[in-house]
């Protein structure tokens, strides 16, 4: 039975940093994706979130204007209430 001399104990050693290296890296980037994408969800469902609460207020400002004033002409909606869903 051969044993492996220094030399080849160094190579073995520096393929395993490498690979753990490679391991680590990948993870990293991973996570900086889910990351990335965790803040565009965020920011996109407070976005509809604001934009439920200004339809909500509109249309309870509808409602009470239809109460209150008959055939009065409606309020105007709120900056924003109409936006696109990105």
């Amino acid at each position: 039975m051969t044993t492996l001399g220094p030399e080849h104990w160094t190579a073995i050693i520096l393929a395993l940093i490498t690979l753990f290296g490679t391991v680590v890296g990948a993870i990293f980037t991973w996570l900086g994706g889910l990351n990335k994408r965790t803040a565009e969800m965020r920011s996109r469902l407070e976005k509809l979130e604001r934009r439920d609460r200004l339809s909500w207020l509109y249309i309870r400002s509808l409602i009470d204007h239809a109460y209150r004033h008959g055939a009065l002409p409606l309020p105007e909606p709120p900056e924003g209430w109409n936006e696109k869903d990105d």
